[in-house]
């Protein structure tokens, strides 16, 4: 009997103790980030949203008041910016919610998604629009047309870009789904919110969605016709102010959204990838906050390239300068000399 029972239970404790130390798991702390959202987006946002505001106005001002809008590519620019208006036009909602950590309620939450996905779709639509039609012109394909033909075409195609954007966001506002929160479906900017986390299969269709449509298709246009155009010795020796304009106008867009579409893809698709521990949850969730941050503050971007690149934008905005600034001193000059100047400077 003593044979029989001293050895083998005193190894038989050993052994699940060890067992049991050797299980324990540690807890995975999930990334909270209205903590970022807090700090940083309010006060951000409040800026980029004043600054893009009365930035892309001007723009606005500029191309209907003094370049017109008979030439294609001003009427392309004239989108972008409206694109760029209806995009910030969110961003003091988001910095609201993010300063007193809150959300909206559902009609509202759609309203937001629907602003920010047209902008950024109807974006990437003109961008591309406008490096074809510089393609076109740079290797003469396209034909003579007349100036009102060439308006009218243009905003047809203006027309059609609009709603092939909110033909593409129909599926957000159909999957939409918003959190939970206080026994409350609200809408955060800190998650994503037009993918419905609990629908697999349409949380990769709309990934894919904005990958292909709001990153790789501007890409594409963009390498193929500047690659293209590139091997010509001709576009080396001339200097083409508004093929420079429009290429990096394009190649800021690219450089702003692609981080964000990258690390969205990887969380989309992080089975597939090896990235589903909590390490790898934690960091892409955290890259995601980051780079959608910072892809949003693009909408202020534009007006600034058309100040450095573009000599006409400038000439017409220092006329508008000389405007201002002769309207401000007038009540101090002679009517005369008033009229005069302002005459001079409205001339074209």
């Amino acid at each position: 009997m003593a044979n029989y029972t001293s050895a083998p239970e005193d190894d038989y404790d050993v052994l699940i103790e060890d067992d049991l130390s050797n299980s324990e798991i540690e807890p995975c702390v999930p990334y909270d980030p209205k903590i970022l959202s807090g700090q940083l987006v309010p006060s951000l946002y409040t800026t980029v949203f004043i600054v893009g505001l009365l930035d892309n106005i001007l723009v606005v001002f500029i191309l209907v008041k003094y370049k017109g809008l008979k030439q294609a590519e001003n009427i392309c620019f004239l989108n972008l910016a409206l694109s760029n208006l209806g995009f910030l036009l969110t961003l003091p909602f988001w910095a609201y919610a993010a300063s007193h950590g809150e959300g909206f309620d559902d009609p509202l939450c759609k309203i937001l998604l629907m602003l920010f996905s047209i902008g950024l779709y109807s974006e990437a639509f003109f961008n591309v629009l406008l490096t074809v039609q510089r393609y076109k012109e740079f290797f003469h394909v396209r034909r003579r047309f007349s100036a009102c033909r060439t308006v009218a075409g243009s905003i047809f195609m203006s027309a059609l870009v609009w709603v092939t954007a909110a033909l593409v966001t129909l599926p957000e506002l159909v999957f939409y789904k918003p959190q939970m929160e206080s026994q409350k479906y609200k809408c955060f900017f800190t998650g994503l919110h037009f993918l419905p986390d609990d629908e697999t299969f349409w949380k990769h269709f709309l990934t894919l969605k904005m990958n292909i449509l709001g990153f790789l298709l501007p890409l594409f246009a963009f390498v193929y016709c500047y690659v293209r155009m590139r091997k010509t010795l001709q576009f080396r020796e001339r200097n083409y102010g508004l093929f420079k304009l429009v290429f990096t106008i394009m190649a800021v867009f690219l450089l702003m959204w692609g981080p964000y579409n990258i690390t969205l893809f990887l969380s989309a698709f992080n089975e597939h990838v090896s990235l589903h521990g909590c390490a790898s949850s934690y960091n892409l969730n955290k890259s995601i906050q980051i780079t959608r941050i910072i892809a949003t503050t693009h909408c202020f971007i534009n007006p600034l390239l058309y100040v450095f690149l573009d000599k006409a934008f400038r000439k017409h905005l220092s006329r508008l300068c000389c405007l201002c600034s002769d309207a401000a001193s007038q009540p101090t000059e002679e009517p005369a000399q008033g009229t005069s100047g302002e005459e001079y400077y409205l001339s074209p």
